[in-house]
């Protein structure tokens, strides 16, 4: 047992081969944890990093996880340790642990981090149904840490049932009545179509999407800054080269009204974020497509529909429910 260290921004490749093959071993897995997340995160937003991953073994020297990090001051010479990433947009940030090795790697990595000279860990965006909420805190205070664990997110998700029909049932009755009302108010009074967007010229559907986003709100605006922007940019690229990107549009009166950026990955769609013309907003342009691209999920094959961070209201009108997203720190005693 021990924990090998695999420096190197950016990533080396055998550390890529490992984490893929890891990963495909989990039985929580999404986008964010890919190693291709990741790359994309380090090479717009944390060139400078130094950035090492920790591969947990087992007596017999086999690779049973993975946690890439990097470090942190604390002042008067103390270092930490944090996960990779950024809550701007990190949506889950775990470490990679395969199907039945949870509990023997993160017991590895305590006893790691107990004997190394990091004075405090940080785990953010760690999902209550993840494994590390459920094994890590307690095998950090076994080895002399003082844990903490605070709720930072509230991310909502829906499970798909089979069919459309199904789905309005599950729903309370003034919700479905107020959601099909909007369909018809938007039918009744506007021409309007909706499409994939990722399938016409990507580069020009990204900028009728950030457009949108700018426009829904002014934190939006704030954020979408140039260097963002190149991000999505990116993001979108490559995501539709593996075939996770999904870019519905609704149009109606002739102009984009409202657009998801989306992806898809083992079974569930992730909407990451959404834009909207608050010209339109009387036709409810966000709600009908939200219910559009949920009833293409389904028929798609999806058994989980995940709005992520934020608990507008809405979510929770289409029936959604809550995942806590966890921060865990541990101080050595």
């Amino acid at each position: 047992m021990g924990v090998e260290i695999i420096a190197g921004n950016p990533f080396p490749e055998n550390l890529l081969s490992l984490w893929q093959t890891l990963l495909q071993k989990s039985p929580f897995q999404n986008p964010f944890l890919t190693p291709l997340w990741s790359q994309l995160w380090l090479s717009h937003f944390g060139r400078k990093l130094e950035v090492k991953a920790l591969v947990p073994r087992s007596s017999a020297g086999d690779p049973i996880g993975l946690g890439v990090f990097s470090d942190f001051g604390m002042g008067g010479g103390k270092r930490g340790l944090t996960l990779l990433g950024s809550m701007d947009v990190w949506d889950y940030r775990d470490l990679i642990l395969p199907t039945g090795k949870e509990e023997e790697a993160l017991d590895t990595l305590s006893l790691f981090w107990s004997e190394e000279p990091w004075e405090e860990l940080e785990f953010s965006g760690i999902s209550e149904f993840s494994p590390t909420l459920r094994f890590l805190p307690a095998l950090l205070r076994a080895c002399g840490f003082q844990v903490t664990q605070t709720v930072q997110e509230v991310s909502i998700y829906l499970d798909l049932p089979p069919a459309w029909d199904d789905f309005l049932a599950h729903l309370d009755s003034k919700d479905r009545h107020e959601l099909r009302r909007k369909m018809r108010r938007l039918e009744r009074e506007s021409s309007f179509e909706i499409r994939e967007g990722q399938e016409e010229n990507l580069a020009e559907r990204m900028d009728a999407f950030l457009d949108l986003h700018r426009k829904s709100r002014r934190d939006k605006a704030e954020f979408m800054t140039p260097e963002m922007e190149d991000y999505f940019r990116e993001i979108a690229l490559r995501f539709r080269e593996k075939g996770w990107l999904s870019l519905p549009f609704l149009r109606a009166e002739g102009k984009d009204a409202a657009a998801y950026f989306s992806f898809r990955y083992q079974g569930v769609e992730y909407v990451y974020n959404s834009g909207y013309d608050p010209e339109v907003a009387r036709l409810s342009p966000g709600i009908v497509l939200a219910a559009d691209c949920i009833r293409r999920a389904m028929e798609s094959g999806m058994t989980v529909f995940h709005f992520l961070r934020g608990q507008e209201d809405y979510k929770y009108r289409l029936g959604g429910k809550e995942e806590k997203i966890y921060q865990i720190k541990a101080v050595k005693g």
